[in-house]
């Protein structure tokens, strides 16, 4: 096929954290440039409270014909790491989500907080100088991504001709020791950092901490919060705690109020409040030794009618405008604990305190992760909250005893009831409760340095928190999961400086599943709907025709088993794509692996042509491919998706549903017979490929032809193989592998065609390795 070459302007994108990305408005020909972002469907749509839609301008391009191109970044469905001043790398997903991957030699405790569309991630290390010496954007990882930053630069102000370590492990090292010699000495974060630092900020621009919104009425009320410690003294040093207004946080709403010396004040309207702390202990090393949460309910009453306990947290009004309220860590009393059927040892632990107002908006929310088994301990409620709403539950990730002979591990999420932190924090689970997934992670590099984590949400929560643990692959684990009702689960996978995500499942009480992660080949493919996705939850089709529109955007990278990869870091040096009809190449460009483009209304044959180089030395197979797909589409009067979806219409926007079809393409799924190393011995081989059609297809035509091809030279002869049809779709092709293939990649050639002729062709080379001869 010869390709006529356009003129193709790059498309940029930032670093997605704000939720999906709508198109351009105005565009009446659209074709989305994905060379930095994946393809549409990769991810749910943003829930409101969170994750608001944004709009992406556009930029220019022209087709072949003189053909008008308008692109735009994809529905946002990225994620982008940054790593921390002090050291920890935190990757920030679309959803905002959040994975936090400890600095080396250190264990990750910290603690988050979110408002609106910022994520802080916030070291237990650094909370008692932020605000003082430590700037909260430092650690707004929200901003620092959109800013794309990927390691953080600060400037430094300091006296005395002091400097400060660099920013990374280096000074989260100098900060923990800083941090444990206070300690000793009983006060934490009241002077300079290292001897005379007296700032430290971003050194880039950023959106930075959000300002508390001022009060829709008079803010003359004073609240005085006093932070006790264990000792029941003020707590010495700094301390950031979190205080709003729970009739309307819109009234007031404070994530880092300061207290020093254990006293803060806030001027605020009168209302109902909550207020809530987290602090931590310190060994000589500036590790947490132990966590304390404890909150207050309140009231700020309006002109000096009188004070009050409300949630049973005692305040008093001392004065016509003040109110005194006090946070005790001593009745942080309750330890979470676990029990689970076979013995494990805490890997993390993390506790997500969601306060709402009446309306239903977030006042506060806050979370603390811990890992390497600190002990935590939170204050129960008195009663249930009688303003508003609170949501308090667990999440722990807990590992199996270095000497078990198959490894394994428990994710638990529990949640608390409404209202409530429950006066009983230990939670027992049994094997009734848990599924059991037994895993393979896949290498064919021996060794490959890998982290996995374990997103665990329940109903009211559009985002998740989790810290990594790393592991050397190829590997074979068993892993149980298991929470409170309505409880989801998304599994990231870092392999080398890749990151892949699993599609968002449920748990299966009292089953046993399997899964494998990145077993071969890793093709170019479609991203499809998790089995049980919820109705309300938007899906961006990747393969449509809505009127005149026709959408076609690849996720670059699959597993066999659907995992797919995050858009960046990208290590594709190299892609072509493109549509043709009959002899007319539509639309062609490099650098991109998708497009929408109008095209004529009657039925017509198209072909679309994708071939793509990764180059990676963390992977060593399936890093270059060519796919041919071919369909036939006319215009589209009519709707096969779901009500929940979306596609780009004639206008070049992303809108609902109708008279949106999927088109009919078809996809191949590969089981190929090999070991966990990417290899298959010499000798007897198979595969078994099952081919269906894109997801929103309705009554696809049955895929009735396969072949299958292998050659062990890359590519120069090829060998066919014995095809015998399964049934359904899925077809088993069999060959013989020459003993002189021992220790050689081999490659795959795959074709299915549906009764209708809609067919694909992928080439993959080295799709697999050919053991190497032992003897």
């Amino acid at each position: 096929m010869r390709y006529r070459p356009i003129r193709q302007t790059t498309v940029r994108r930032r670093a997605g954290i704000r939720g999906a990305r709508a198109l351009a408005t105005g565009c009446a020909l659209a074709v989305i440039g994905l060379a930095a972002g994946p393809a549409p469907g990769a991810l749910a749509a943003p829930a409101p409270m969170e994750r608001p839609a944004t709009s992406a301008a556009a930029v220019h391009g022209t087709a072949a014909h003189g053909t008008t191109v308008h692109g735009t970044a994809a529905p946002d469905a990225t994620a982008h790491t940054v790593t921390l001043v002090t050291g920890e790398r935190v990757t920030l997903h679309a959803d905002g989500s959040v994975v936090v991957a400890p600095r080396p030699g250190a264990e990750a405790d910290y603690v988050t907080r979110r408002l609106d569309n910022d994520v802080f991630v916030i070291p237990m290390t650094a909370l008692p100088y932020l605000g003082r010496t430590l700037d909260p954007a430092l650690f707004n990882v929200s901003a620092l991504a959109e800013a794309g930053v990927t390691t953080t630069p600060v400037r430094i102000e300091a006296t005395g001709g002091v400097t400060a370590p660099p920013s990374g492990p280096a000074f989260g090292a100098a900060l923990a020791k800083q941090v444990g010699a206070e300690a000793a000495e009983g006060s934490v974060g009241g002077g300079p950092l290292f001897g005379g630092v007296t700032s430290v900020t971003p050194a880039v621009a950023t959106s930075g901490e959000r300002a508390a919104p001022r009060p829709a009425a008079r803010a003359d009320r004073t609240v005085k919060v006093t932070v006790l410690g264990t000792d029941g003294k003020p707590l010495p040093g700094t301390t950031s705690l979190a205080l709003a207004n729970v009739d309307d946080a819109a009234r007031y709403q404070e994530p880092s109020l300061q207290a020093v010396d254990g006293e803060a004040r806030a001027e605020v309207p009168a209302g109902h409040y909550t207020a809530m702390v987290s602090a931590g202990t310190f060994d000589s090393a500036g590790e947490p030794t132990g966590v304390r949460m404890a909150t207050a309910e309140f009231t700020v009453p309006d002109g000096g009618t009188g004070g009050g306990t409300h949630g049973g947290t005692d305040s008093r009004t001392d004065a016509a405008t003040a109110t005194d309220v006090v946070l005790d860590l001593r009745k942080a009393t309750e330890r979470i604990t676990f029990s689970t059927p076979r013995p494990a040892e805490e890997h993390q632990l993390i506790l997500h305190y969601l306060r709402q107002d009446t309306r239903g908006a977030v006042a506060v929310n806050g979370g603390v992760g811990v890992s390497g088994g600190a002990p935590v301990y939170v204050q129960p409620s008195g009663r249930p909250v009688t303003t508003g709403d609170l949501r308090f539950n667990v999440y722990t990730h807990r590992k199996a005893p270095a000497d078990a002979a198959t490894p394994y591990s428990y994710d638990l999420k529990l949640a608390n009831p409404a209202g409530t932190i429950a006066k009983n924090q230990h939670y027992t689970v049994t094997g009734r409760q848990l599924t059991t997934v037994r895993t393979d992670y896949h290498s064919d590099t021996p060794g490959r340095a890998q982290e996995v984590a374990r997103l665990m949400y329940l109903p009211y929560e559009s985002s998740g928190e989790a810290l990594s643990e790393p592991f050397k692959a190829p590997a074979r684990r068993i892993e149980y999961v298991g929470g409170s009702a309505g409880a989801s689960y998304q599994d990231w996978l870092k392999a080398g400086e890749r990151r892949f995500v699993s599609q968002e499942q449920t748990p299966r009480p009292g089953r046993t599943t399997s899964a494998d992660w990145l077993r071969g080949p890793l093709v170019p493919g479609f991203t499809e709907p998790a089995g049980g996705a919820a109705a309300d939850e938007t899906w961006y089709c990747a393969a449509c025709r809505k009127g005149d529109a026709l959408t076609f955007s690849l996720t670059t990278v699959l597993d066999s088993a659907g995992h797919h990869v995050l858009a960046l870091p990208s290590d594709i040096t190299s892609s072509h794509f493109a549509v043709v009809s009959g002899d007319t190449t539509l639309y062609e460009g490099d650098g991109i692996s998708g497009g929408a483009l109008t095209v004529p209304p009657d039925k017509a044959p198209y072909t679309v042509v994708y071939d793509q180089t990764r180059t990676n030395d963390d992977f060593r197979q399936s890093l270059t491919t060519h796919t041919e797909w071919t369909f036939a589409s006319g215009h589209s009067g009519g709707r096969t998706v779901p009500d929940n979806w979306t596609c780009v219409s004639e206008a070049g926007e992303y809108d609902g549903p109708a008279q949106c079809s999927a088109l009919p393409v078809v996809v191949p799924r590969y089981q190929l017979d090999t070991a966990p190393d990417g290899t298959s011995p010499a000798g007897d081989a198979h595969l078994v490929v099952g081919f269906g059609h894109v997801p929103g297809v309705v009554a696809p035509p049955a895929v009735t032809e396969a072949a299958v091809e292998v050659s062990f030279d890359g590519g120069e002869r090829w060998t066919e193989a014995s095809v015998t049809a399964l049934g359904e779709g899925r077809f088993r092709a069999d060959w013989t592998t020459p003993d002189a293939a021992a220790g050689r990649d081999a490659s795959l050639r795959v074709t299915g065609t549906d009764a209708d002729g809609n067919a694909v062709t992928q080439t993959v080379k080295a799709a697999f390795t050919v053991a190497a001869d032992r003897g």
